[in-house]
């Protein structure tokens, strides 16, 4: 280093820079900025403008950032957000910045890059990816879980009414539902008094998902359209919805004999199914006939992945299928058949005995049944199952 020509410091490069850079920590306050930020805005590190809600018109109706805050989403994201322009306030000079933001490294922060824009430039807005994405995400196979990108949920509220509506709009997530048919649902041979309370409850539940939302505005997620409710699918994302294209797309390349794309689209359709769906309501009527066909989906998945696997010749993942398939289909003789089976051809034979004592409890517990295969005939078998898995051969596969 030559002492004559000290290297410059932080702060005096980012004054070098061409552009506005501000830091936001992950409440939107400013944390520093250079010499060019402040110049394009008026009052920047004053007490007018201390936050990133001064800055860009947050909540602002018709602004960028009406229903999103811009530090949120990109502290909650990996990538920079699109440029996007923001108009400032009559009067104030530039009349408009262009603005793309970063998360900040390791930090809940970002950091915003500046350049002067004009009023009514007639370059249109891009359509942020931040913008358009889902900020409501909604778990319910399984146990529900509810997330937003700006806001925090207890789960306590979910055992609630308002929660218990949530997950009935889910069930119904296809079509606009009354108000009295939600609350038959809820509070079923209530009468009129539960259409108030359901009224009520609705007004909770969009209270619960949006605390920010101005008195009198429509909701972002929990719509009223025409005589009833619906969700917002556009804004929220709903794992069964996920799970449901993953299954269409795997049968679609089932169709077209595309067995690693079908094998791709199922996994992620089978990781998506993380139990019953609404694990929490186990007694709830309404939601029985969509438990079970979400259920028989999530069956045709392992049964097409358990086959897709023997074709490959890898029995591991075959059993792991076929594992998980036993747990859906507690009571098929044939799934638990092919699961002992491929424990024995593996050499587990303890965990094969495991598994066929314990089914052969269940069924004469529930059904009073006894399996209709042993383990001594099936161990007899093995020798010839060795000698077709040397041979090869392909499943058939129906997708529909």
């Amino acid at each position: 280093m030559d002492p004559a020509h000290p290297s410059p410091t932080a702060d005096e490069l980012l004054d070098a820079l061409p552009y506005g850079v501000i830091a936001l920590d992950e409440g939107g306050a400013i944390l520093r900025f250079n010499a060019p930020a402040k110049g394009l805005v008026p009052g920047l590190g004053t007490d007018d403008v201390s936050a990133c809600a001064q800055l860009f018109s947050c909540r602002v109706r018709g602004g960028p950032c009406e229903r999103r805050c811009l530090v949120a989403r990109t502290a909650a994201s990996s990538t920079p957000t699109p440029e996007m322009r923001v108009d400032a306030p009559g009067g104030v000079s530039p009349g408009a910045l262009w603005i793309t933001a970063s998360p900040m490294p390791g930090q809940k922060g970002a950091i915003v890059h500046l350049r002067q824009g004009w009023r009514g430039d007639r370059r249109r807005r891009s359509e942020e990816r931040w913008q358009t994405e889902p900020e409501l995400r909604i778990r319910v196979l399984g146990r529900t879980e509810v997330q937003s990108v700006e806001d925090s949920f207890a789960d306590d509220w979910l055992s609630q009414r308002p929660g218990q509506i949530l997950k009935y709009l889910v069930c119904e997530r296809a079509r606009v539902v009354t108000v009295e048919e939600i609350a038959e649902a809820i509070w079923p041979g209530a009468g009129r008094r539960a259409v108030s309370n359901t009224r009520y409850a609705i007004h909770r539940l969009r209270a619960k998902l949006e605390p920010r939302r101005v008195a009198h505005e429509a909701s972002a997620f929990v719509a009223f359209r025409g005589s009833g409710y619906a969700l917002d699918r556009d804004r929220i994302w709903i794992d069964v919805d996920e799970f449901e294209r993953a299954i269409e797309e795997g049968q679609a390349a089932m169709l077209r004999l595309d067995a690693e794309a079908a094998d791709r689209h199922l996994k992620r359709a089978t990781a998506l199914y993380r139990g019953a769906l609404l694990a929490d309501e186990p007694y709830a009527e309404w939601v029985g006939d969509e438990r079970n066909r979400l259920a028989g989906m999530a069956s045709y998945a392992l049964r097409v992945l358990t086959a897709l696997a023997r074709e490959r010749g890898d029995s591991v993942d075959a059993t792991r299928h076929l594992q998980r398939l036993a747990e859906l289909e507690p009571l098929d003789s044939g799934v638990h058949r092919e699961l002992v089976q491929a424990l024995l051809g593996q050499g587990l034979r303890s965990d094969a005995k495991r598994r066929y004592d314990n089914f052969a409890q269940r069924l004469r517990r529930e059904l009073g049944q006894e399996p209709e295969f042993d383990l001594r005939s099936l161990s007899s078998q093995l020798p010839e199952q060795r000698r077709l898995a040397d041979a090869g051969g392909s499943a058939q596969l129906d997708p529909s």
